[in-house]
């Protein structure tokens, strides 16, 4: 008779060793997509804390990064850009940082010019 985890009486090292695998990478990836959610949710306060945003203005992509998990924050009345956060996580406590901004490329049928409302384009000069 055929067992699952012996055969004649010896140990089937090979299932054993895959199940282990498997199980690591379906934990490791279960921990960062709760992870992912976490600081999403986080982000979110904090958006909605200290500049009234509501979830239903923006639009929110996540990627993972070198600094960490990173968060493109687009709105629905600008879709040409894309506000850039990352999250951390130091010693229990999540901290927001805000990265910068990105313009999409446009389409070749969109006839819209006009640069996004930011700080820093006060500052910009078009100089050689």
């Amino acid at each position: 008779m055929t067992h699952f985890w012996k055969v004649n009486g010896k140990w089937r090292i090979g299932r054993i060793v895959l199940l282990a695998i498997l199980l690591v990478l379906i934990s490791f990836f279960l921990y960062t997509y709760h992870q992912k959610i976490l600081r999403q949710l986080y982000l979110e306060d904090r958006l909605e804390q200290q500049y009234g945003l509501k979830k239903d203005e923006y639009q929110i992509q996540s990627h993972f990064s070198k600094y960490g998990y990173g968060y493109d924050v687009t709105f629905h009345d600008d879709r040409r850009a894309s506000y850039a956060f990352n999250v951390r996580e130091k010693n229990g406590e999540y901290t927001a940082f805000y990265v910068g901004y990105a313009l999409k490329e446009p389409r070749y049928d969109d006839n819209d010019f006009r640069a996004p409302e930011h700080m820093e384009f006060e500052q910009f000069t078009d100089e050689p």
